[in-house]
């Protein structure tokens, strides 16, 4: 399905730019992504010459149906100790490239100690900026798990009602997605109802929702690895006048962003463009995260959307636009999509209802 093969070659020749001779990561998500391996335990090593996957033996069989282009090796112990024995990894490798920002400190040490005729170079990004532009097989995969989830979002309004808990409604929906197809949750399901609604990550809690309350539901769930992402925020009963006000510029302020968003757009721009306008309405100060964040191995990559961002939008990239506003002590709203950046236009993958359901 995907080509691991061109993935490490645009790998290699970002090596040769930084004239950098090997790449070294066990961070699942990159090991993922460059050899396709989904096992617990594993260590990817790129050269100009190969791409080895160690593991050990719990995933022997496995990695032969998983892992099609890397050469593939069990080994016993400490991943990193097994790879540095094995002296033809690196007899070429003057410059080794790490991950700093995944590497544990115990790896990094075992690496400096073994590796004494070697350069340790930390090298953020190189994968990153690879996951950041989707395939399209990739974006069939969010597709899909988008599906189950506005699947679960559908089949979860028939069970919002007074008295129920938000952790029996996170129980559900984590029952759901994988009765619909899913593998797991993307992430902590989030069920914040009531004054519980201004915390922008309210875990799910035995707090039990009352009539007239907005509750925001964020959820997700992984479909052959891949990530969807989705917030909606409804009400159980008739809400507040103020908590109408604020979905209403919640809303507009989305759909603000959305139309915005479009190939060499900065993504810190993309941030102002939702943030403007709820400041704009006498709310800015109430909406304090950043508008929304890559999705695709993992739920939180880049490109990052945020005012401090140094991101650039190109086709490809798969994002969420979640704008909101949490007022402490009343209430909260959020809504959220994922999106495709595409030439010219930007694809909204999520299609549940936005207007402001009343149940």
């Amino acid at each position: 399905m995907f080509d691991y093969e061109k993935r490490t070659a645009l790998l290699r020749a970002e090596l040769r730019k930084r004239k950098l001779d090997a790449f070294i990561t066990s961070f699942l998500p990159h090991v993922r992504y460059l050899t396709g391996y989904s096992g617990s335990n594993g260590l990817c090593v790129i050269t100009d010459s190969a791409v080895t996957l160690l593991t050990d033996f719990r995933y022997q069989e496995q990695i032969e149906t998983e892992v099609p282009y890397a050469s593939k090796q069990i080994v016993r112990g400490d991943l990193f100790v097994a790879a540095i024995k094995k002296k033809n990894l690196f007899s070429q490798s003057d410059t080794i490239a790490f991950e700093e920002d995944y590497l544990p400190v115990i790896s990094f040490q075992v690496m400096k100690k073994n590796l004494s005729g070697a350069r340790l170079i930390p090298s953020n990004g190189i994968v990153e900026a690879l996951t950041a532009v989707k395939e399209e097989s990739e974006i069939a995969l969010i597709r899909k798990a988008a599906s189950i989830t506005e699947q679960v979002f559908e089949k979860i309004l028939g069970v919002l009602k007074p008295g129920i808990t938000e952790s029996a409604i996170a129980a559900e929906i984590s029952y759901l997605h994988r009765m619909f197809g899913a593998e797991k949750d993307s992430f902590d399901t989030i069920v914040a109802s009531g004054v519980r609604g201004s915390l922008p990550h309210g875990a799910a809690s035995a707090k039990k929702i009352q009539k007239g309350e907005m509750v925001t539901l964020d959820f997700g769930c992984v479909y052959q690895g891949y990530c969807s992402d989705l917030t909606r925020t409804v009400a159980v009963g008739t809400p507040s006048s103020e908590a109408k006000k604020i979905y209403r510029i919640v809303l507009d302020a989305q759909r603000a962003a959305i139309n915005a968003a479009r190939i060499g757009f900065p993504a810190r721009k993309l941030d102002e463009s939702a943030r403007s306008f709820i400041e704009k309405k006498g709310y800015g100060k109430f909406f304090g995260h950043g508008l929304g964040h890559g999705i695709g191995l993992q739920i939180h990559e880049s490109p990052r959307v945020f005012a401090k961002s140094t991101h650039v939008l190109h086709t490809g990239n798969v994002i969420t636009i979640e704008p909101g506003i949490y007022l402490p002590g009343k209430c909260g709203v959020r809504i959220e999509d994922d999106v495709v950046i595409r030439d010219g236009t930007c694809e909204v993958i999520t299609s549940s209802p936005k207007e402001l359901i009343v149940l």
